[in-house]
């Protein structure tokens, strides 16, 4: 697509003065800042000063002939090349194949550097000139001749330093740094000159293409290349952009980043580095040199010189906007930063980037409009204010229009299409909550949050109670009535709360727990009023409130106190709570148990309670005859386990309330704690019946203990079963029979032989009778095997003693002992079998390595 990205005018004319009877001829151009030199076809150098195209209207003006400097070089031959150096303020002058310097400003000859002949043309690396002493490097192509020169040139002398040889003469040449680009007789070569390195590039036709080289910016060349392309090529000799498309025959080109002006017999053409379209045409004709500025470029025909005057990139970015060409104009501001001012270039950037956004999301391309957004850093009530209905927005802020001709007015489309209308909204949620916690939003988290409420409101997601449960900035005066408005009562509650309003949000949900407010919720309102209030530090708070979450459901309700954290647990203590629940049996019981299982408490006074909730539940229970349902069991199971595994409790009140009752199990675990075997035993066989329990009974309570008090305990129940006095007989002999067969090891048989009654067949004891004997036989023969390995350990120890003891040891008076190194003053001391030796007193008090000593005399 066209774009006007120069703008053509006449900038100098060439009149004749007088009677003159040839006006001048330009030949060639150079330009250095607002300096302009011309060299004529008659050997003429013209200087002009141009007016400063930052001042406005000086785009279209021409400098007077009275400005004009001019210096005849002394020859009637052409001026070929021109180059100024503003470092040097020289101006190097190619003409009748010799290379002259004249002064930048007087255009007089510099009578101390003798002039280069037998030059084709040359070239200049200005970056040579950032040393002590100043110079810059001067490459110069000698006439017929396969070499390239290199001169130091400073202000007043120059210098050949180095000559570059090649296979052919070279017929272009561009410089950068140390690497030359060159163009062949057929093709285009790179040569490092520091290191004397070449790379041979691609070829092109001499016939039909001009050679054009041209440094397009650091380590990168620009190239006719064949098949009518422009090719870039860096100092590496590889492409990184794609190939410019421009005509077959072109003339010349000159570099303008971001863009490339070419020249040929009809038109200037302008492409485009970033995306190497062509941008516009300028139909010119008669056209002949093009020459690159900082400030424009500069077109020279054989009469006239006209400027390309680049129209300001921000111009070209509005056009492109306009357009909705939001990618290219993104990457014209990306491509021409180089050209944009420093100060400048963030606001620009972020303005391109804001309104390419807007393109976007008038496109419907929310995605990348959400992108292009954030990294704008686009101020979020823009968009918002968009939308209708929108909440208030600052009185401050007055809504910028977007550049963008495709507006669309989201007002028209709540009526007219409202499934359209709903995609923008969800664009609207998906990138206020990208940008919600950034610091784009930081300025604007009022209205972002407010906005953010009303569209979950309307949606009713989970993503409306997470905003309102975290660190938010919703205004409460104008979310109250949006949520009330959608009946988001749920959700009120979590505002208030945010706004430190406790008592309005408990009381919101307690009139939706009551049915007082309608609201279509799967959540469990009572649960989460319990787990708000286990959370509460306001002790008012919590008492005000406790009644009505147990009067509900104790079960839920005491959670309250049960599942507060660690931090918050003395807010209330032990005491205080349990006077508070004693109205409450469940939650009572169900909060002892918290302290005693969770909390891990060893006061007497809670393990007792605890115990007496049990059994009162139980005997409850027992009253209203419920003992198949899955509470009785449950609670009975809980109460045995207690009093088993508790020893912090009172037996005797225990005892007290449970002795006339039915629970004979939980008798007999009492006895067991008095230490009452045969009662506890007795109530299990005869009052509850369970064999298996009285066997389980034994097996509990002997853990741990030796194994005569382990014998003695089953053989009370023995003794129980085979009471004569007692009904049931045949039970009781197959329970006594089973005991035997299942704890074989636990009986002494000889004892066990005495209790059994005569009349009992060997037939109904032969199990017990053979696996006791096992035993018996067992035992022996691992004792008999224990007294056999102590015994060769008692030989062994014997042998190395008789080993150890067999010799003699002499201590002469110098010996002193190896402990304390005093003398021996006493007939005995302790020789170690490491020859250690020691007084008695010292080895005592020392530990050695080898720990068995010698007494000797």
């Amino acid at each position: 697509m066209s774009l006007d990205v120069f703008s053509l005018t006449l900038t100098i004319e060439n009149q004749p003065a007088g009677n003159e009877k040839d006006d001048l001829n330009f030949c060639c151009l150079e330009s250095c800042g607002k300096n302009l030199y011309v060299g004529t076809k008659d050997c003429l150098v013209l200087h002009f000063v141009l007016p400063d195209l930052s001042q406005p209207g000086n785009e279209k003006t021409c400098p007077q002939q009275k400005e004009v400097k001019k210096r005849h070089l002394g020859t009637k031959k052409p001026i070929r090349q021109l180059k100024a150096s503003p470092i040097l303020t020289r101006l190097l002058v190619l003409s009748d194949s010799a290379v002259s310097v004249l002064n930048m400003f007087s255009l007089e000859p510099i009578q101390t550097m003798q002039k280069i002949r037998n030059v084709a043309l040359f070239e200049v690396n200005e970056m040579a000139a950032f040393t002590d002493p100043v110079f810059i490097e001067l490459f110069v192509v000698a006439s017929k001749k396969k070499a390239i020169y290199i001169y130091a040139v400073s202000t007043d002398k120059w210098e050949c330093v180095k000559e570059v040889p090649f296979p052919e003469e070279p017929l272009a040449l561009a410089v950068d740094r140390s690497c030359l680009c060159v163009a062949m007789s057929e093709r285009y070569i790179l040569h490092k000159h520091t290191n004397g390195t070449t790379q041979e590039l691609f070829p092109y036709d001499k016939v039909k293409q001009n050679p054009i080289i041209k440094v397009v910016g650091r380590g990168e060349f620009l190239l006719n290349g064949p098949g009518s392309l422009g090719m870039f090529v860096t100092n590496c000799g590889i492409s990184q952009r794609p190939p410019l498309q421009w005509p077959e025959q072109i003339y010349m080109a000159a570099v303008y980043f971001p863009y490339v002006v070419t020249l040929d017999s009809e038109a200037l053409r302008v492409y485009s580095i970033l995306d190497q379209q062509q941008k516009q045409l300028i139909p010119f004709q008669k056209g002949c040199i093009l020459v690159s500025s900082q400030e424009r470029v500069f077109v020279l025909t054989s009469r006239e010189i006209y400027s390309l005057i680049p129209v300001q990139i921000e111009e070209q970015i509005e056009t492109l906007l306009s357009r909705e060409q939001a990618s290219e104009a993104l990457d014209l501001v990306k491509g021409a930063r180089a050209v944009i001012p420093k100060n400048k270039y963030k606001a620009v950037y972020q303005y391109v980037l804001q309104q390419a956004g807007f393109i976007k999301f008038f496109q419907e391309c929310f995605s990348e409009a959400k992108e292009l957004f954030i990294k704008g850093h686009l101020d979020p009530r823009e968009v918002i204010a968009l939308y209708p209905d929108s909440p208030p927005l600052s009185t401050t802020f007055k809504q910028p229009r977007p550049s963008v001709c495709n507006i669309k007015d989201l007002n028209q489309m709540k009526k007219g299409d409202p499934e359209r209308l709903q995609r923008y909204k969800q664009f609207l949620v998906d990138f206020l909550s990208a940008i919600r916690l950034t610091e784009q939003a930081q300025l604007y988290k009022e209205q972002v949050d407010n906005a953010l409420l009303k569209l979950y409101a309307e949606s009713g997601g989970e993503e409306l109670i997470h905003l309102l449960s975290t660190n938010n900035a919703c205004q409460l005066n104008e979310c109250v009535h949006c949520l009330e408005k959608h009946k988001r009562y749920f959700a009120l509650g979590f505002l208030y709360h945010s706004q430190d309003q406790d008592y309005n949000a408990i009381q919101t949900w307690i009139q939706i727990a009551d049915g007082y407010l309608h609201e279509s919720t799967e959540k469990d309102i009572h649960r989460h009023i319990v787990e708000f209030l286990s959370f509460q530090q306001k002790r008012e708070l919590v008492w005000k409130y406790a009644d009505w979450a147990l009067q509900k459901n104790q079960e839920v309700g005491v959670q309250i106190f049960t599942k507060r954290p660690q931090r918050e647990q003395e807010t209330f203590s032990y005491e205080e709570v349990i006077g508070f629940l004693k109205q409450y049996q469940l939650a009572l019981m169900l909060y002892l148990e918290y302290l005693v299982t969770a909390r891990n408490s060893k006061e007497e006074r809670y393990h007792t309670l605890l115990a007496m909730s049990y059994l009162e539940h139980v005997l409850k229970l027992l009253e209203k005859n419920d003992r198949d349902k899955i509470t009785f069991f449950g609670t009975r199971t809980k109460l045995q386990d207690l009093l088993h595994e508790s020893s912090f409790y009172n037996v005797s009140v225990i005892q007290d309330k449970v002795l006339d009752t039915e629970l004979h199990t939980e008798k007999a675990i009492l006895y067991s704690k008095q230490g009452k075997h045969d009662k506890a035993l007795w109530n299990l066989v005869h009052k509850e019946q369970d064999f298996q329990a009285a066997e389980r009974y034994c097996q509990r309570n002997s853990q741990g203990k030796d194994k005569a008090f382990r014998s003695m305990l089953f053989c009370t129940l023995l003794k129980i079963y085979l009471d004569s006095t007692t009904c049931n007989t045949n039970e009781l002999v197959t329970a006594a029979v089973d005991l035997l067969n299942n704890n074989v090891a636990v009986f002494d048989i000889v004892s066990v032989l005495q209790i059994l009654p005569d009349s009992w067949s060997l037939q109904l004891l032969s199990r017990f009778l053979v696996e006791s004997m096992r035993i018996s036989i067992h035992y022996r023969r691992m004792e008999s095997m224990e007294k056999s390995l102590a015994q060769a350990e008692h030989l062994r120890y014997r042998y190395s003693r008789a080993k150890a003891t067999e010799g003699i040891v002499k201590v002469a008076k110098e010996r002193t002992c190896q402990v304390c190194h005093k003398s021996f003053t006493e007939p005995t001391f302790l020789w170690s079998l490491s020859g250690i030796l020691t007084h008695t007193h010292c080895a005592r008090r020392e530990t050695h390595s080898d720990p068995k000593f010698n007494s000797g005399t």
